[in-house]
């Protein structure tokens, strides 16, 4: 994205000048195209979806899933795509010019965002716990004689002997 542009502004008003800083513009299709996509394909796409095809029917899912993706899924990332190029505002401001009403639709938007990254920074979390473990001596998850087990499970009753 290109650098944004300071300009002078003089209002009329109370014949004051403040210097007003310009959104960035695209430098191309491509760059857009490119930030956009790289937004929308993530770990949710790659991981998780094949997870829950499985999990709710397997092909069977598909039939919802495509009914919604192309009926509600499409059209609102359309809509918010062309809203935020067209003014130029981010999520909350985009819908206050559309109409002041709307504003709350963009906060209720950025807070879906808020939950979500805290969702997937714990699975982001989780992935680099094992991910550390796994350079140590004897893995955490080879033996029973761990802090986290109960005393229901002995080393007679452990299936993870290696």
């Amino acid at each position: 994205m290109s650098d944004s542009v300071r300009r002078l502004s003089h209002s009329p008003t109370n014949g004051t000048s403040e210097v007003v800083e310009e959104r960035g513009k695209w430098g191309s299709k491509k760059e857009f195209i490119l930030s956009v996509t790289g937004a929308v394909i993530g770990l949710g796409n790659v991981w998780r979806f094949p997870y829950l095809c499985y999990k709710n029917g397997g092909g069977a899912f598909f039939i919802p899933y495509i009914l919604f993706l192309v009926t509600c899924g499409i059209p609102l990332f359309v809509l918010e795509t062309a809203l935020g190029q067209y003014t130029s505002q981010g999520g909350i401001m985009c819908w206050r010019k559309v109409c002041p009403l709307f504003e709350g639709m963009g906060y209720a938007s950025q807070m879906i965002i808020f939950y979500g990254s805290i969702s997937y920074i714990v699975i982001l979390a989780w992935a680099f716990l094992y991910l550390f473990s796994s350079f140590s001596g004897e893995l955490p998850w080879t033996t029973c004689n761990n802090t986290w087990n109960t005393t229901r499970i002995t080393e007679s009753t452990c299936v993870l002997k290696v």
